[in-house]
């Protein structure tokens, strides 16, 4: 009778040793993805050669301008848009592509 329970107990040992060692490991690769992730640089960054576009606001309405020059006068009021996009504007906020660029000004516009 003795011997069935510290079989039932070594038993329980390697499962938990088993347990503990998962945890471990799972533990190591979160750890490396998540340096690997940190350390890794920008998949795509925004070349000197490619200007981004800048959103502002100019007499109360939103203009964008690409390389210096104004590219576009919108009709959206930015006297209408939140405090905290009004200020961002008054900053001018830096759209890396058209892309960025137009989804701004869909969120704007609607």
């Amino acid at each position: 009778m003795l011997q069935g329970f510290y079989m039932l107990a070594l038993q329980q040992a390697r499962r938990r040793r088993r347990i503990a060692l998962l945890a471990c490991t799972a533990a190591v690769l979160s750890a490396f993805f998540a340096a690997r992730a940190y350390f890794t640089p920008a998949a795509v960054p925004v070349s000197a050669a490619q200007a981004p576009y800048i959103a502002q606001s100019e007499g109360g309405r939103l203009v964008i301008s690409h390389d210096g020059e104004v590219v576009m006068r919108t009709d959206i009021d930015t006297r209408a848009l939140p405090a905290a996009d009004r200020e961002a504007l008054a900053d001018g906020i830096v759209l890396a592509d058209a892309e960025a660029l137009a989804k701004l000004l869909e969120d704007y516009g609607s």
